[in-house]
């Protein structure tokens, strides 16, 4: 009797705890939420200096960079694959800017160039991940191959350039937009947040993707066509892989074809910080924007602290691994239906 009434009375039901899981995985997101103010709080007291708004607008510009980057993988990783193409795409995009607008080309139609090609890019990869039932990870590898060589031998190895004065005042910390005093490339991340946060939540094409990782023999009975999602997926990749190599572009003052190479493991690892799961079908661009910034001000703070960059990548894999332990032991979707 006693059990029928715990049963029935709602005001019992509603005072008893959340399951176990439930708890974790709330745990979990307030942990992921709070972790980069928690190391905002360590540099800061390491590195005074960041307190200053030069500092502050010096960080966000350089998690806007890896945030543009990040925001393919994020996708990528949520539909059960990986890109290796990040890397090659911001180089095309940085080389392309740079050669083509020391030959004379208008900034208008190198952007033209660079959307297209960038759209092909990704096209490619989700066709052939897709169609011949390939891993994104071999796929993708052996397309960041193709558009590095074929950058070399359009440019013949000679990579240099020129960049548009306002790409490099997009990316100065004292930079500015219509009067506001926040760089322009911090702007362009912001708004692509903002997108691709409404498409996550409110779009069906959101729903497609979190259908797609979860299960994709349930997501085509339930009319989501791989394909087309895939296609997507790696096409918005290569889009923003390219916006983060023209902004770099304003950092080196040239071009190189290599320049990427440091955003494949950084985009994987404000993924991992951010707890997207591996196993697809799960997460948020949102978790990988404190990713970012954590990886953003982890990296600030070892450089700060005088750790060459090989140390510095040494400790950015133990942090992964560290998260793996706690993030991806997490079933996937499909197996707790």
């Amino acid at each position: 009797m006693s059990t029928t009434i715990t049963h029935g009375d709602p005001s019992l039901a509603a005072a008893s705890p959340p399951p176990p899981k439930r708890r974790t995985a709330r745990a979990s997101s307030v942990l992921v939420y709070l972790s980069p103010v928690a190391m905002f709080v360590v540099l800061t007291l390491t590195t005074p200096g960041v307190l200053s708004t030069t500092g502050v607008m010096s960080l966000l510009v350089l998690a806007s960079v890896l945030g543009l980057a990040a925001v393919g993988q994020t996708w990528a990783v949520m539909i059960g694959g990986i890109d290796l193409s990040i890397p090659a795409t911001i180089g095309m995009a940085n080389v392309l800017v740079t050669t083509l607008y020391a030959e004379g080309w208008g900034f208008p139609r190198i952007v033209l160039l660079v959307v297209v090609v960038s759209l092909a890019i990704g096209t490619a990869n989700g066709l052939l991940s897709s169609l011949f039932g390939l891993h994104p990870l071999v796929v993708t590898l052996g397309m960041a191959s193709l558009v590095t060589g074929s950058v070399l031998v359009a440019t013949d190895g000679n990579t240099g350039g020129d960049v548009p004065g306002f790409i490099t005042d997009a990316v100065s910390p004292v930079g500015s937009v219509w009067g506001i005093g926040v760089p322009a490339a911090v702007i362009l991340w912001l708004a692509t947040l903002a997108v691709v946060l409404l498409v996550e939540r409110r779009t069906v094409f959101g729903r497609r993707l979190y259908a797609l990782g979860s299960n994709e023999r349930a997501a085509r009975l339930a009319l989501v066509r791989p394909v087309v999602v895939r296609v997507v997926v790696y096409s918005v990749g290569a889009l923003c892989a390219s916006a983060a190599g023209v902004l770099l572009a304003g950092f080196s003052g040239g071009a190189s074809v290599s320049i990427g190479d440091p955003y494949l493991f950084s985009t994987i690892t404000a993924v991992v910080v951010g707890g997207t799961s591996l196993l697809g079908g799960a997460g948020t661009y949102a978790r990988t924007v404190a990713g970012v910034l954590v990886t953003t001000m982890f990296t600030t703070l070892l450089v700060g602290l005088e750790i060459g960059p090989n140390m510095q990548q040494v400790m950015l894999g133990v942090a992964i691994l560290l998260l793996i332990t706690v993030y991806g032991r997490d079933r996937h979707v499909a197996q707790r239906l």
